[in-house]
């Protein structure tokens, strides 16, 4: 039985296919929702280099205030819900969640801390040599995932589902 579904995103118009099939699962299954988006610092390469005296740094560090970052992707995590998915988000219990660091990394810990039944997430097509020589986000968050992880790919058109697919994962999720 699912209760708790995690679904990362970056806030894209390629994630937005797995935010709307979590959305939809979680409706059909009764589930808590958890939006999940991982943020870094501020680049300093958008600072001057003449960075010199400590008083610069100083208000440097003050702009870049962890709480201050980890608030405002909060803010763009429910305006990216609220703006694509008004309808859909009001059916169902949900919660943005926000983390500072590697994405993949980030994933994976909430998925142990949030003790999630599901991650669903977007995957988008990637270049040869960077297939070759990186693994992919959610390469990385099924390997070390607790739960199984539905990949949504989003360089496809997907059919619209007539009603099979969903009672057709509730089984095999019932079943394990």
């Amino acid at each position: 039985m699912i209760q708790r579904i995690l679904c990362p995103t970056d806030l894209s118009e390629n994630s937005r296919d797995s935010v709307a099939y979590a959305l939809r699962l979680a409706k059909e299954n009764g589930a808590q929702l958890v939006v999940f988006h991982a943020t870094s610092f501020p680049s300093f390469m958008y600072y001057p280099c003449e960075l010199e005296p400590f008083y610069q740094w100083e208000e440097l560090v003050s702009k870049s205030k962890v709480e201050r970052i980890v608030a405002d992707a909060e803010n763009r995590v429910k305006n990216f819900i609220y703006g694509r998915f008004a309808a859909e988000c009001d059916a169902v219990l949900w919660k943005p969640r926000v983390a500072l660091g590697s994405a993949s990394e980030e994933i994976v810990t909430a998925a142990f801390q949030e003790e999630v039944d599901l991650i669903v997430m977007g995957r988008c097509k990637r270049a040869t040599l960077a297939r070759i020589f990186t693994s992919s986000i959610s390469e990385t968050v099924r390997r070390g995932a607790p739960c199984p992880v539905l990949s949504i790919d989003a360089t496809r058109f997907v059919r619209p589902s007539r009603g099979w697919r969903l009672p057709l994962l509730r089984e095999v999720f019932q079943r394990s």
